[in-house]
């Protein structure tokens, strides 16, 4: 793993889990831990079976396939915002 990637870990796992850890959110703590374990598991099996992580499989169908890829990527940006819309929404918009 090189730098970068260690970056971008610490940066995931650290934006997810330490916020609501902090602010006593137990719940969405173990929701996001949840699903960092069943992630890890699927990377673990992906490597395991392929060698190849499920960034890299992604990377690999980028090339070949680019205007899906977007579209994969556009439908998870619009997925996210709408869960951050959900959270504000209530009482700070």
């Amino acid at each position: 793993m090189d730098k970068s990637e260690i970056v971008f870990v610490v940066l995931l796992v650290g934006g997810f889990l330490i916020p609501p850890a902090v602010f006593g959110l137990w719940w969405m703590f173990l929701a996001v831990l949840t699903f960092f374990a069943c992630f890890g598991f699927y990377e673990w099996l992906a490597v395991k079976s392929s060698g190849r992580t499920i960034s890299q499989k992604f990377w690999d169908f980028s090339k070949e396939k680019k205007i899906q890829a977007w579209i994969l990527i556009v439908g998870w940006l619009v997925a996210w915002l709408a869960l951050l819309w959900h959270f504000a929404d209530k009482h700070l918009i």
